[in-house]
């Protein structure tokens, strides 16, 4: 069995699988973000979360990937650029921002920015210029999220703020990451490969080493709890359905599905972490789905009128 790193000419899209993927996406995705931000709140350091999603996932994915030998079909410069994309950088600046801004922000700045990123990524490797429902989704991101800044959870001047531009970041790391699926068509062990073993490889020694942990002061069912949903969720089964997704029923598309993300999102934070929703977040809420659905929506071609 070989892992490819280019699509196979027999290869047949099925929108189901790809839908299916996309909407189970939508809940994993929400329920990760509210184990996060609990994650961040607790004794636990940024560090140590970080080291239970690449050092657990890894152990899992290694025997798979030796097995397989999922480097084949990789040059140096994919592996490398895509552990970057998925590792590393991305969750380091992704859990900071969860220090200082609560999960209902990171469901709308992640996500929100997802379809206008993904459009700009189109239209600069593939040439695919937005229609004008695409123009005005964006623009109905960018007040949605402003809505969302001051209605979900308050609005600190001092320190939200920071914290949402960490998360319009984080979703720009997370649609390159969509835009490599559609380019280099990785597989599910590739993404293993690179989401969790090579940035285990680096990031745990450092950990071990020099890191700050709040390990031992965490209780026992929060330490559970992160090193299920971090070492399991993100690398092992998220992103290989947004891959999945994104294969079947492409990038812009998987975007407009995450659309639920803010809603669940914001709703699970409230259930379960107290944090408050105004009416503006609700009107945010509102606002912005639609403006991504809109800003996802693929470009219907023309077809030429023959005489």
């Amino acid at each position: 069995m070989t892992t490819a790193s280019t699509a196979s000419p027999a290869f047949t899209a099925r929108p189901a699988i790809g839908l299916v993927a996309a909407i189970s996406v939508i809940f994993i995705w929400s329920g990760w973000l509210v184990a996060s931000r609990a994650g961040v709140q607790s004794a636990l350091t940024v560090y140590d979360i970080m080291a239970f999603r690449f050092g657990i996932a890894s152990l899992i994915a290694l025997p798979v990937v030796l097995y397989l030998k999922s480097w084949r079909g990789m040059t140096v410069q994919q592996i490398v650029v895509t552990s970057l994309i998925m590792g590393i950088p991305y969750t380091l600046i992704l859990f900071t921002a969860f220090e200082v801004a609560p999960a209902a922000h990171a469901a709308v700045f992640m996500n929100g920015v997802l379809p206008a990123l993904t459009m700009l990524l189109g239209l600069l490797l593939f040439s695919e210029r937005p229609g004008k429902q695409q123009l005005l989704g964006a623009a109905l991101v960018i007040v949605g999220a402003g809505f969302a800044a001051f209605g979900s959870a308050g609005f600190d001047i001092a320190t939200t703020w920071w914290g949402d531009l960490l998360f319009i970041i984080a979703g720009g790391f997370f649609a390159v990451y969509m835009v490599l699926n559609r380019m280099w068509h990785l597989s599910m062990t590739q993404i293993w490969l690179c989401g969790s073993i090579m940035n285990a490889i680096v990031y745990v020694p450092v950990w071990w080493l020099f890191l700050p942990s709040g390990i031992s002061q965490t209780p026992h069912d929060q330490l559970i709890l992160q090193m299920t949903y971090q070492g399991i969720v993100p690398n092992i089964i998220g992103m290989v359905l947004i891959a999945v997704a994104v294969r079947h029923i492409g990038a812009a598309l998987t975007a407009a599905m995450m659309s639920g993300v803010p809603a669940v999102g914001s709703l699970l934070g409230y259930i379960f972490l107290g944090e408050s929703l105004t009416w503006l977040g609700i009107l945010s809420l509102i606002i912005l789905t639609p403006g991504i659905i809109l800003a996802s929506m693929p470009l219907r071609k023309k077809v030429p009128v023959v005489a």
